[in-house]
């Protein structure tokens, strides 16, 4: 027997080399894996470092639409919206109260108000027609809200239920008259974009002694299917057919389809266009549907119960908004035909977009200190969202008066 150390032990085995083909998979595997977790976390960086004073959520979903990942976005919210629609039926305890901003107020000088008589304006609108019975204590009627001008109400408020389905949830109207009440559109940071040197993306400083509204526009132009035009300068492409806002130098409004109930003109300040009309010579557009999907199922489908707004003008030229927290295309532009429009269109839609305040002049010291008020309460945007500093991505437009409003006892539409 040999001695321990003389032992023959077997040879180890040589280490296995890995063979090229299998590392290079491997490598390959966690390079995709890599990828696919900064592609993924691509989008919410860019959405937060995109500029404006829009939730995070929005970002996101105007980022993913712009980069060809609307389906995506776009089933998300039609999920998300119809999986909160509130339930059928019910009835509410009251109607909201008006919106307050502080006070009473009124435009134009003593000597002005003198001639009140002579002052051009349009009679006041005729109560809204209703479809839930029975009514609500003041439901369809509408009341002055906001500042006089020369005594005379500039804007009117109405509430009232859109349909016998959701009828516990409130719609509201606000009737404005364009001969005592001054409108402009308003450029966004990023809808139109572009650089506008005459008006930044929010109300000015000096704006604010006359401001007493403001309120959203249409989609992103990209979803919009129409275009821009202000001051001379065409931002988007206008669109023949679509639904447009048009403002003039006389201050006069008009909503119709382009190229033929509307049309350029030396007169035309600006024009908004969204889409086709919603309502037409008094009439409900057969495309307003609560199954359509070729004309509003371009956002979140016509079914979708979700804050809407639409924007009409009456026979007489008065402009009526419309918004509410949980309403369909058919139900929006059945609201706007209540309320008095004979052509119309609808405007931005989901509760991140539907915005209209009201501004009050609390100080007559200071007519530049504003305080602010929401059309209604589920609205999600502060009643101070197109105040600034911060910059407004969105086109809107701005309601004031034609010269400063000023605290008076003879204001006969205090808001509250």
């Amino acid at each position: 027997m040999l001695p321990r150390r003389y032992v023959e032990r077997p040879p180890s085995p040589r280490p296995r080399r890995r063979s090229g083909n299998r590392w290079r998979r491997s490598r390959a595997l966690r390079i995709a894996l890599v990828a696919v977790v900064l592609l993924g976390s691509w989008p919410v960086f860019a959405a937060a470092t995109t500029p404006g004073n829009q939730s995070y959520t929005a970002k996101l979903a105007d980022w993913m639409r712009s980069h060809d990942l609307a389906f995506v976005s776009t089933t998300a919210e039609r999920i998300f919206y119809n999986l909160q629609k509130p339930a059928k039926g019910g009835r509410p305890k009251h109607l909201n109260a008006l919106p307050s901003t502080g006070g009473s107020a009124s435009a134009g000088t003593g000597h002005r108000r003198k001639a009140a008589l002579t002052v051009a304006h349009l009679p006041a609108p005729s109560p809204v027609p209703l479809v839930v019975h029975p009514a609500l204590p003041g439901e369809g009627q509408w009341k002055p809200v906001g500042p006089t001008v020369d005594g005379y109400p500039g804007m009117y408020e109405a509430q009232f239920r859109a349909d016998t389905v959701y009828t516990s949830e409130i719609t509201t109207a606000v009737w404005i008259d364009p001969l005592l009440m001054k409108l402009s559109l308003i450029p966004g940071q990023g809808e139109p974009g572009g650089h506008w040197p005459h008006h930044p993306p929010y109300i000015t400083h000096a704006e604010r002694p006359t401001i007493a509204a403001a309120f959203n526009g249409g989609f992103r132009f990209a979803d919009a299917h129409g275009g821009f035009y202000l001051d001379g300068r065409t931002a988007v492409p206008l669109v023949k057919g679509a639904a447009s806002f048009v403002i003039y130098k006389n201050g006069h409004v008009n909503i119709g389809a382009w190229g033929s109930q509307v049309k350029m003109t030396p007169g035309v300040v600006s024009v908004l266009q969204n889409l086709v009309p919603m309502v037409n010579n008094g009439v409900v557009s057969p495309s307003a549907t609560y199954n359509d999907v070729s004309v509003w199922g371009a956002t979140l489908g016509a079914s979708t119960v979700v804050a809407r707004s639409g924007l009409g003008v009456t026979k007489d030229g008065a402009l009526v908004y419309v918004a509410g927290p949980y309403l369909t295309a058919r139900t929006l532009a059945e609201s706007l035909q209540r309320a008095g429009a004979v052509r119309a269109m609808t405007l931005d839609i989901n509760p991140e977009w539907v915005t209209f305040n009201f501004f009050g002049h609390p100080n007559p010291a200071n007519p530049y200190k504003l305080s602010s008020a929401k059309l209604f309460p589920g609205q999600q945007r502060s009643s101070t969202r197109y105040l600034g500093p911060t910059l407004e991505n969105r086109d809107f437009i701005e309601v004031r008066t034609p010269t400063p409003v000023t605290s008076s006892t003879s204001g006969s539409s205090p808001l509250g």
